[in-house]
């Protein structure tokens, strides 16, 4: 529970500053390509450290290696504000800082969940997670594009720095006892020794890889479409970030929605199927996307999106508890992250640079494709499709 509250906050914090960077940067340099930049500094730290941050991860206290990324998390947001009216460079070098502290955050919370959930329970309890978490989706999306555009940006990352002071308090008070494990040498020579295992288990599990490889296809779209909703509101329906954050809400709307129906359907659903289905359908309503014509039409197939990808998401994080030993858990899924979101900040570069010569629509159509293609791939794959 305090887990689930800490993460609430923290994200809804998120969702402020998600829009309050572009638009800081898009107000004073009118550039796309700068622009898709932001969105590639929050997901390029990964490409670099991620594999890393695993080996830490599993090394560590997973609870305090989170507290500690909250509270430098803190206070780098404190310090956005104070840099952007003299120093846009700064801005960036920020923006990378803070996601640098989620490399380590993210797969020391994707890890401990299955340390705190009775074995059987990983998918229902991935679903209340997700359900619970992606409220902040809805309220953090909304909240952020009405502040964002009413008042000044400065409150956007000071009440994302306060999330994140809310959020380490919380996982302080968590009842969490860490795994014993023998001591780690601590030198180059083990670390990378450790490094190697993850990539070698990686590489050595047929399903595993497979499905790393239909995911890192699809996320190339995925990461192609998520500068293309901000163009599409302010350039071409003319809004300000209040119809950008309305289009992430419904997404975020959608997402509580697919969350609460996997969670319900938990026992019978197949994690290979649902991966599947749920990417196809991310990839057919983003074409939908193509062919609205004001937000609010948008926001539907934004919505479904949603729905998809909640469903694609759960799936995705559920087999990857249970396919990688506790042990190797970190290394593993800090690999898996440098892949992903190495991919995903490739996709934003390179959509953030198409979006200022091709028209938004035919882009988000070429993202659709990435994301289904991949997954009907996956069709005929046993050791995907039947995981």
């Amino acid at each position: 529970m305090l887990l689930w509250a800490g993460q609430f906050v923290s994200q809804i914090g998120d969702r402020l500053a998600w829009v309050a960077f572009p638009w800081l940067v898009y107000e004073a340099t009118g550039s796309t390509l700068g622009t898709g930049a932001v969105f590639a500094l929050y997901t390029l730290p990964y490409l670099f450290f991620g594999a890393a941050a695993g080996v830490l991860v599993d090394r560590l206290n997973r609870r305090w290696v989170m507290v500690a990324m909250d509270v430098l998390r803190a206070g780098l947001a404190l310090l956005v504000p104070l840099v952007a009216g003299w120093s846009l460079p700064l801005v960036y070098v920020l923006s990378f800082a803070i996601a640098t502290c989620g490399v380590l955050f993210e797969p020391a919370r994707l890890a401990i969940v299955p340390e705190i959930v009775p074995p059987g329970r990983l998918l229902r309890a991935n679903s209340f997670l997700a359900t619970a978490e992606n409220l902040t989706e809805i309220l953090g999306w909304a909240l952020a594009g009405v502040l964002v555009a009413s008042l000044s940006r400065a409150a956007a990352f000071r009440l994302d720095s306060a999330s994140f002071a809310v959020s380490g308090v919380c996982l302080v008070l968590i009842r969490y006892r860490a795994p014993v494990r023998e001591a780690a040498e601590h030198t180059a020579r083990a670390f990378f020794s450790e490094l190697r295992e993850g990539l070698s288990f990686l590489r050595h599990h047929r399903g595993l890889l497979l499905n790393t490889a239909m995911i890192l296809a699809s996320i190339a779209g995925i990461g192609a479409s998520a500068p293309l909703g901000f163009f599409l509101a302010i350039r071409v329906f003319g809004g300000d970030t209040s119809a950008f954050g309305a289009l992430e809400a419904a997404m975020g709307i959608g997402f509580f929605v697919g969350s609460l129906l996997l969670a319900a359907l938990a026992t019978r659903a197949r994690k290979g199927w649902t991966m599947i289905a749920g990417l196809i359908a991310m990839g057919l309503c983003l074409a939908l996307v193509a062919v609205t014509h004001s937000v609010w039409q948008a926001c539907i197939p934004y919505a479904l999106f949603g729905v998809a990808n909640a469903a694609a998401i759960i799936a995705v994080d559920t087999y990857l508890q249970e396919a990688v030993p506790e042990g190797l858990r970190g290394r593993v899924l800090g690999t898996r992250l440098t892949l992903t979101q190495g991919t995903y900040a490739l996709g934003v570069l390179v959509s953030g640079a198409l979006a200022g010569v091709v028209d938004i629509r035919v882009l988000f159509v070429a993202a659709g494709a990435l994301i289904a293609l991949p997954a009907i791939a996956g069709i005929f794959a046993p050791s995907i499709r039947d995981a």
